[in-house]
């Protein structure tokens, strides 16, 4: 428990979270294996727990914008795709109406469409 609490307090002093007088006066009491006062072991307890809340913070702030990220980029290659998808339907929809219009032939539009079915 000792040895673990004079890490502890090693640690809060080169975080630089705290009271740094404070903090090396009870790492010289633990190392020196007198009782820390009540208040002074409050004290590096609520430390502790605001330093190990703020790393369990980074963490996940960090697949916050990694999933961000991904997400970004699923839009972007979402957006591609559908606008090839509408050049092809518009294309698709331009042949239509020609072969309505009667200024191509059922042969004609079958082979444009396949043609446009091959450069997918």
């Amino acid at each position: 428990m000792s040895d673990d609490l004079i890490k502890m307090v090693q640690k809060l002093i080169d975080s630089g979270k705290g009271d740094s007088n404070r903090l090396h006066e009870i790492f010289n009491v633990l190392k020196h294996g007198t009782p820390l006062y009540m208040s002074d072991y409050k004290y590096v307890q609520s430390l502790i727990k605001t330093l190990e809340e703020r790393e369990q913070i980074k963490p996940e702030k960090e697949i916050k914008s990694k999933k961000n990220k991904e997400k970004n980029k699923k839009s972007e290659t979402d957006k591609k795709s559908e606008k090839v998808q509408s050049r092809e339907d518009s294309a698709l929809t331009i042949l239509k109406n020609r072969l309505a219009s009667g200024e191509i032939t059922i042969e004609e539009f079958q082979e444009l469409k396949k043609v446009l079915k091959e450069t997918k």
